[in-house]
C-alpha cells in the first residue's frame, strides 16, 4: 500500500518564470511507433515520453524488430498500445506469439478489435478468458475490403484497424455501428496517416487539463505550460479543454517564447458559482478530460452535468463509479446514470482521514490532487499509478504550492 498526502500552501507565491513542464502525448506516441514500423523506418525517436505505457509499447517494438517469430509481447496497462500492437501483428506475415498485458489491461475489452481482426482473415486465440488478453496470434497477409465494428466502447479500435489496414491486400473500409465515442483520436490518427513523416511529438493536452483545473481553482495566478501547440493547429482533440474552461473563466494567451499561459478570473468564477442551472457538456470527444473537470468544477461550486460518458466505465477503471465514490469523500455528492455524471450543488459532511481511492488509474490521482487547493490537504492511495502518463506530476504541481509526502513500504519520500 502507499498512500500520498497533498498539501497546499495557500500563501505559496509561485515563481512567474518557472513554466510546468508537460509530458508528451502518449497518444501521438503510441501512433508514432506503429506508423515509423509500418513505413520500415528505424526506430530513432529519441523524444518519446517517459510515462509507463509508451515505454512498454516501445519496447515491444523493439522485441518486434528483432525476431517476428515467437515470443512474449508485453504491453503494460497501456490499452491504445496493447490495441494497436494486437492489429500490427496480426496483419505481419510470419509473426508469432503471445500478446499479454497487466491484470488491469486484462480486465479491459478487446473483442470487438479481434473479432474485426478475424474477419478479415486473421488468426487469433484467448488463452484464458474470452474476449480479453492474453492471446496468441499467427500473423499473416490479411485480406482487408468492408469490415463492421462497434464505435461505443473505445476509438482505439477503428485507430488500430486504420493503421494496420496499410499491410493489407486491400485498403481498409470500415463500417461503425452506433455512435462513436472519442472521435477526435480517430481523426487524430487519420491525419497522422496522411502527413506520413511532418508529423512532430508535441506536448500532451490532456496532461494539460489538470493545470486548467488549477487554475480554475487557484484563480488570479498565471500558470505557464512549455511545449503545447496551439488549438486549431494542434492535432490532439483535447486541445479543446482550453475553450471548455475558457468558458468556466480560466483565460488562455500565448506569450511570445511559446508558453501557454493560463489564468483564472476570480470575478467570472464567482459569478458562475451563483448559477443554478448546471453547465452541460457533451464528452463523447474528450472523455479523458471528466475528472480533471468534474473535481475542478465541483471544488469551485460550480454545477455541472456531463452526457455521453458511459465508455468512461471502460477506462483504466470504472471513471464514472470512482468519481461518485471519491467526490462523496470530499463532500460532493453527484447523480451518475448510465451516460451521465451530474452536481447540482448537494453536498455532504467530509471526515478528516478520508483517503481518495485512485482505484490505480492516473487520471483520477491527478484530478484529485489539486482539490488540496480548497481542502487544504488531500490523501491519495496508489498515487504511483501516474507513471501511467505523467511521471513527474507530483513534481510538476509543487511548482504551483502543492506539497507532495509520500508514504509506503516504510518509505518518506518529500518533493
Amino acid at each position: 500500500m502507499s498512500l500520498v498526502q497533498i498539501n497546499f500552501d495557500r500563501h505559496f507565491i509561485p515563481d512567474v518564470a518557472v513554466a510546468v513542464e508537460l509530458p508528451g502525448s502518449k497518444s501521438m506516441a503510441a501512433r508514432l511507433l506503429i506508423l515509423d514500423y509500418i513505413r520500415g523506418k528505424e526506430m530513432i525517436r529519441e523524444n518519446l515520453p517517459e510515462c509507463e505505457d509508451t515505454q512498454y509499447l516501445a519496447d515491444a517494438m523493439r522485441q518486434l524488430r528483432e525476431s517476428r517469430a515467437g515470443g512474449c509481447y508485453y504491453l503494460g496497462s497501456g490499452g491504445a498500445g496493447l490495441r494497436f500492437f494486437v492489429a500490427l501483428a496480426a496483419s505481419l506475415e510470419g509473426f508469432e506469439g503471445e500478446i499479454d498485458a497487466s491484470p488491469q489491461l486484462r480486465r479491459r475489452p478487446l473483442a470487438p478489435l479481434v473479432d474485426a481482426l478475424r474477419e478479415m482473415g486473421a488468426d487469433i486465440k484467448y488463452l484464458q478468458n474470452e474476449g480479453y488478453p492474453p492471446i496468441y496470434i499467427k500473423g499473416n497477409k490479411l485480406k482487408g475490403g468492408s469490415v463492421e465494428i462497434n464505435g461505443g466502447v473505445s476509438s482505439q479500435f477503428i485507430s488500430a484497424l486504420l493503421m494496420a489496414s496499410q499491410l493489407w491486400e486491400k485498403p481498409a473500409e470500415i463500417a461503425v455501428r452506433g455512435e462513436t465515442v472519442s472521435a477526435p483520436y480517430i481523426e487524430l490518427t487519420r491525419k497522422m496517416i496522411e502527413r506520413a513523416d511532418a508529423v512532430a511529438l508535441e506536448a500532451d493536452w490532456s496532461a494539460a487539463t489538470f493545470f486548467y483545473e488549477i487554475a480554475l481553482l487557484c484563480p488570479d495566478r498565471e500558470i505557464r505550460l512549455k511545449g503545447l501547440v496551439p488549438p486549431g493547429e494542434s492535432l490532439q482533440g483535447d486541445s479543446g479543454v482550453a475553450d471548455i474552461f475558457g468558458l468556466l473563466g480560466v483565460d488562455s494567451r500565448w506569450a511570445e517564447n511559446g508558453e501557454l499561459i493560463i489564468k483564472g478570473d476570480s470575478e467570472i468564477i464567482g459569478k458562475l458559482k451563483g448559477l443554478t442551472k448546471p453547465f452541460e457538456f457533451d464528452m463523447a470527444s474528450m472523455p479523458d478530460a471528466v475528472p480533471a473537470l468534474a473535481v475542478g468544477m465541483a471544488m469551485a461550486g460550480i454545477k455541472f452535468r456531463f452526457i455521453n460518458v458511459a465508455h468512461l466505465r471502460h477506462k483504466e477503471s470504472n471513471r464514472l463509479e470512482g468519481l461518485g465514490a471519491e467526490l462523496e469523500k470530499i463532500g460532493i455528492s453527484v447523480e451518475i446514470t448510465s451516460d451521465s455524471i451530474a452536481w447540482r450543488g448537494a453536498r455532504l459532511p467530509v471526515a478528516e482521514n478520508e483517503v481518495v481511492e485512485s482505484n490505480d488509474d492516473h487520471r483520477i490521482a491527478m484530478a484529485f490532487a489539486p482539490a488540496a487547493a480548497r481542502l487544504g490537504y488531500v490523501t491519495i492511495r496508489d498515487p504511483h499509478c501516474v507513471d501511467k502518463s505523467f511521471p513527474g506530476y507530483f513534481e510538476q504541481i509543487a511548482k504551483l504550492g502543492f506539497d507532495a509526502r509520500f508514504f509506503g513500504g516504510g518509505k518518506i519520500r518529500l518533493v
